[in-house]
């Protein structure tokens, strides 16, 4: 991450401490409604549904290239299901990492949907989830590629129900 990169995350997480609702209304002022977008129903009961996350909170395998702060990357990056917590981190400069970096399920959690479903309460938990930066201020590109990508990926792999962590 550049210098200014870190210096504009620093002020940005102030910001927030310091000012939430201007905050607020800075980061949410670029996204729109968007009207007519349909409902989604369950099918089935939840007990029988694969659940996957998808995190905007920069979630990624250690392993992963992170996500490039610079550029306001808008890629995605695929975690396993059977990711173990210490394989996983974030990148994000929109909020304070430091704890999402020291248990990971602050930000993504794939134990709490792992106990769900032993406990029979979901239908099983994906061999997929998705990180994405949700740090975007520009959406064009995470609506035109990020999102189909992501939805072509959970209809072949039969997932039922997306539970969206934003970060």
């Amino acid at each position: 991450m550049k210098s200014r990169t870190k210096i504009k995350s620093k002020v940005a997480v102030a910001f927030l401490e310091n000012f939430p609702k201007a905050y607020n209304n800075y980061t949410l002022k670029h996204v729109s409604k968007q009207p007519g977008v349909p409902e989604a129903n369950l099918t089935k009961p939840l007990a029988e549904c694969k659940v996957a996350l998808l995190s905007t909170a920069g979630v990624h395998l250690k392993t992963d290239i992170p996500f490039d702060l610079d550029i306001q990357d808008h890629t995605i990056r695929i975690v396993p299901g059977k990711a173990q917590e210490e394989e996983l981190t974030v990148t994000h400069m929109y909020y304070d990492t430091k704890f999402a970096k020291k248990d990971t399920t602050i930000v993504f959690p794939i134990q709490q949907l792992k106990e769900l479903e032993q406990s029979g309460v979901i239908g099983s938990v994906s061999d997929i989830h998705i990180g994405l930066y949700g740090g975007i201020m520009e959406t064009e590109q995470v609506e035109k590629e990020s999102i189909p990508k992501v939805v072509e990926l959970f209809k072949n792999k039969d997932i039922d129900v997306a539970l969206l962590v934003p970060g």
